[in-house]
């Protein structure tokens, strides 16, 4: 057994059970759109509502923050570069399957405004804004928009109740929803928004997460915001041989997203964590305060929650950031923070 072996091995056998299946994070691929089949219409669903955005209004202040978002299918490779440069290692097997992301497009979905992505759109708002996401499902299964943080009505909850699901958390393919959330004083943060359908977890380890970023109004942005998912893509979501732990959709150094600054600038860093696992952060060369005042270089993220850092930026070189639980660091979830002076 090797050192990817062993880290690859145990942890996690019974993921969850759906549409009456039981679904194993270390079988085969599931297929969403057969399991889709065994789930029947939540009995009160009815054609989502799709009004003009027009009709809704923000607080005092505020404005509206309209995105036109789809959820599609984007062939996916983990590991683009087939090395890992931390330990300096060739990456074996297969890294490429069908993964699912939420894409943004121009108004009306008329035109993709990038490539199919995970994570998905970057949503930013400040406090009084409302929040408008156009939703179209162009997947295989039944799948949704559910926000953190921000306020919302019992209908806008984009999530998947039995038999008292509302439109928005059952919306088929081909069918799009539109939902409204309002960023009142005390949703400032960043927070995950993820698929939270009948078939939830599973879309979620194919891709189907982002973040929100709602800023007190009229502050200063920063010079540099980095936004790190730490997460997992397993073979029931894709298919392959092994569990790869990632950050923003890859896995092992010089295949994450390389993170840069310079020294003078005001930095923030958002982490988030979006599996089943507790995560660390640590950041190469750099310390910080926790709410606390307490100085920290390394911190908690559980499941769906989020942890912003600030500092000034003040040390160039090369950094690693990543997970220090070790077995995901050495299964992918590292990568580096270049500095320039």
């Amino acid at each position: 057994m090797d050192r990817r072996s062993l880290f690859g091995v145990g942890g996690l056998s019974l993921l969850c059970t759906l549409g009456g299946h039981r679904i194993a994070a270390d079988g085969d691929e599931a297929d969403l759109a057969k399991l889709a089949r065994d789930i029947p219409d939540p009995p009160g669903l009815r054609r989502a509502r799709f009004e003009q955005v027009a009709q809704t209004q923000p607080a005092v202040g505020g404005v509206v923050r309209e995105h036109w978002i789809q959820a599609e299918p984007v062939r996916w490779t983990i590991v683009p570069t087939r090395r890992d440069e931390m330990m300096d290692e060739r990456v074996r097997g297969r890294t490429t399957f069908r993964a699912l992301c939420y894409r943004e497009y121009t108004a009306g979905w008329a035109a993709p405004l990038g490539p199919g992505q995970v994570p998905g759109p970057l949503i930013k708002a400040e406090v009084g804004d409302t929040i408008v996401v156009n939703f179209r499902n162009k997947g295989p299964a039944p799948v949704t928009v559910h926000p953190h943080g921000v306020f919302y009505t019992s209908d806008m909850d984009g999530s998947y109740k039995g038999k008292y699901t509302d439109s928005g958390g059952f919306v088929k393919p081909g069918q799009r929803f539109r939902y409204v959330w309002d960023c009142r004083e005390g949703t400032e943060g960043v927070w995950p928004y993820h698929d939270h359908g009948p078939l939830d977890p599973l879309p979620l380890y194919k891709g189907l997460f982002g973040a929100i970023h709602v800023r007190p109004r009229g502050q200063r942005e920063n010079d540099v915001d980095h936004y790190i998912f730490f997460h997992s893509f397993i073979p029931a979501a894709t298919g392959l041989g092994r569990i790869f732990h990632c950050i923003n959709g890859r896995a092992y150094a010089g295949n994450t997203q390389t993170l840069r600054a310079r020294v003078g600038q005001r930095v923030g860093q958002h982490v988030i964590g979006m599996n089943n696992d507790f995560h660390t952060y640590h950041l190469h060369g750099h310390r910080w305060r926790d709410p606390s005042g307490r100085m920290v270089d390394n911190v908690t993220v559980g499941p769906a929650d989020a942890y912003s850092l600030e500092f000034v930026e003040d040390n160039p070189g090369r950094w690693f950031y990543h997970c220090h639980v070790f077995s995901h660091l050495h299964d992918g979830m590292t990568g580096w923070y270049l500095v320039e002076g």
